[in-house]
C-alpha cells in the first residue's frame, strides 16, 4: 500500500533524510535540484516560500518511493481553480529543474500513487501543473504512458527549451560545426592573448576534496562582477550566502557537486558551479558561473565553455552532457552548444466529470490565447507563454515565489 501526502514544513522533511537521500541515489531520473543536499538548505536559510509543498509517496514501511515540491496556486479557466504546480522558477527560487524523484524500480506504481490521490482528492489541489519537468528522459516518457492507459485528462501547454551540451564524435569536429571559421579565429586569438600573459588551464576540484575554498573562490568572483554591482550576487544576501555554501558542502561528499576554473596563473578568471548526476558518465548542469571582468575582452566565460567542450570530447569523461538551465535566447551557450533540453508543461485533472470538464475548457482558453498571440488586433495580454527573468533565464508564467 502506497501512502501519498503533503508535507508543508521544513522540518518534516528533515525526518525524511536518510530516505530521501536512498530515493536520490536511485531515482528513474536524477535530480539534483531536488537532491535533500540542495533542497533543505534552500528552505532552511532562504525560508518555507509561501505555498509550497512536497507531495510525497511512501511504503508502509518508510521507503520512499517518490517526491515532488509543488507551490499551491490558482490556474485553470479564469484562475480561479486551486491547482498544485511543480516548484519550477529560476528566481528567486533556485529550481531549474521539476523532475520529480521517482523509484527506479517501483517509477509505475509511485506515479500512478500520485494521480489516485489527485483523483480521490487527497491533494489540495483540483488540478496538477506539472512545469519544467525533462519531457526527452525516462519520467516524461513514463508519464506519458501512464496518462494514455489510466485515460487521465490532461493537457499539453507550451513548454521551452534550452542550450544543451551532448558530445558528436570530437571537439574539434563540434566546433565546425557550432561556430563559423571567423568566430573560431577571433576566439584562438583572444586565447592566445591570455597566454601571453601567464600559464592558462582548465582545474576542477577533485573526489572527497574539501570544497570550502572553491565555493569561497566562486563567492568573491561573481561579486567582483556585474551581480555584485547590481545587488544580485549569491555574496550580496547573506541568506543566499549561507545557502549556497551548505549546498555545497552537503551535495560535494554524495558526488552531486563540482566546480571548474579557467584559472591564469592560479588565478580563477571564469568559474563554474555544476551540479551533478553523481555516477560517472552522467549528465551535470550548470548552477552558477561567473567571470573576472578585467578579461572581459578576452571573452573568459566563452573561453571556459571551449575548454568545458573539449574535455567532455575527451574518453573517459566523467560528465556526458551539460544542461545549461539557460535560456535559449542566452547568446553564451546559444552560440556554442548545439543541442537543447526539452522542458514540459502539462495540466492534469482528475478522472471525474468535473476534471474532464475543467481540462477541456482550459484546453479552449489555451486555443484563444495562441489566436491572439497571432492576431496583434486580438488582447495579447492573456498570453501565458514564458517570461523573462531577472537573471537572464525564462520560466513559464508562475505566480511569484517568495524566498
Amino acid at each position: 500500500m502506497i501512502a501519498v501526502e503533503l508535507l508543508t514544513a521544513a522540518a518534516s522533511l528533515r525526518g525524511l533524510v536518510d530516505a530521501w537521500l536512498l530515493l536520490a541515489s536511485a531515482a528513474l531520473e536524477p535530480n539534483p535540484f531536488f537532491h535533500p543536499g540542495f533542497f533543505l538548505p534552500l528552505v532552511e536559510e532562504l525560508g518555507w516560500p509561501t505555498g509550497a509543498a512536497v507531495i510525497v509517496a511512501r511504503e508502509r514501511d518508510g521507503t520512499l518511493l517518490a517526491l515532488l515540491p509543488v507551490v499551491a496556486g490558482r490556474g485553470g479557466p479564469g484562475r480561479i481553480v486551486p491547482v498544485l504546480r511543480s516548484a519550477y522558477n529560476p528566481t528567486p527560487v533556485h529550481g531549474l529543474l521539476a523532475t520529480p524523484l521517482l523509484d527506479r524500480a517501483r517509477a509505475p506504481e509511485a506515479v500512478d500513487a500520485i494521480l489516485d490521490a489527485l483523483d480521490r482528492r487527497i491533494l489540495p489541489g483540483v488540478l496538477l501543473e506539472l512545469v519544467g519537468h525533462a519531457i526527452d528522459g525516462p519520467f516524461g516518457r513514463l508519464l506519458e504512458a501512464r496518462l494514455a492507459e489510466r485515460g487521465q485528462p490532461s493537457l499539453v501547454l507550451p513548454g521551452l527549451s534550452r542550450p544543451l551540451l551532448r558530445p558528436r564524435g570530437s571537439g574539434a569536429a563540434y566546433l565546425d560545426v557550432a561556430l563559423g571559421g571567423r568566430h573560431r579565429r577571433e576566439l584562438a586569438r583572444q586565447r592566445r592573448h591570455l597566454e601571453r600573459q601567464g600559464a592558462l588551464r582548465l582545474v576542477a576540484n577533485g573526489p572527497g576534496e574539501p570544497v570550502g575554498l572553491w565555493s569561497e573562490r566562486f563567492l568573491a568572483l561573481e561579486a567582483a562582477g556585474w551581480k555584485g554591482n547590481a545587488g544580485t550576487a549569491l555574496a550580496n544576501d547573506p541568506r543566499d550566502r549561507r545557502f549556497f555554501e551548505r549546498a555545497c558542502r552537503e551535495l560535494a561528499p554524495h558526488g552531486a557537486l563540482s566546480f571548474v576554473a579557467l584559472e591564469l596563473d592560479g588565478r580563477p578568471i571564469a568559474m563554474a558551479c555544476l551540479l551533478r548526476e553523481a555516477a560517472s558518465g552522467g549528465g551535470a548542469f550548470v548552477f552558477k558561473i561567473a567571470y573576472d571582468e578585467t578579461f572581459r575582452r578576452q571573452s573568459p566565460g566563452m573561453q571556459l565553455l571551449l575548454e568545458q567542450l573539449r574535455e567532455i570530447h575527451e574518453p573517459p569523461s566523467p560528465i556526458g552532457w551539460v544542461d545549461s538551465c539557460a535560456s535559449p535566447r542566452d547568446t553564451l551557450y546559444s552560440q556554442l552548444w548545439l543541442d537543447r533540453r526539452h522542458l514540459g508543461h502539462l495540466l492534469v485533472g482528475p478522472r471525474s466529470f468535473a476534471g474532464r470538464v475543467l481540462v477541456m475548457a482550459a484546453r479552449g482558453v489555451d486555443r484563444l490565447r495562441r489566436r491572439a498571440r497571432r492576431r496583434p488586433d486580438l488582447d495579447p495580454t492573456a498570453s501565458s507563454g514564458p517570461v523573462r527573468s531577472g537573471r537572464g533565464k525564462t520560466s513559464p508564467a508562475l505566480p511569484p515565489q517568495a524566498h
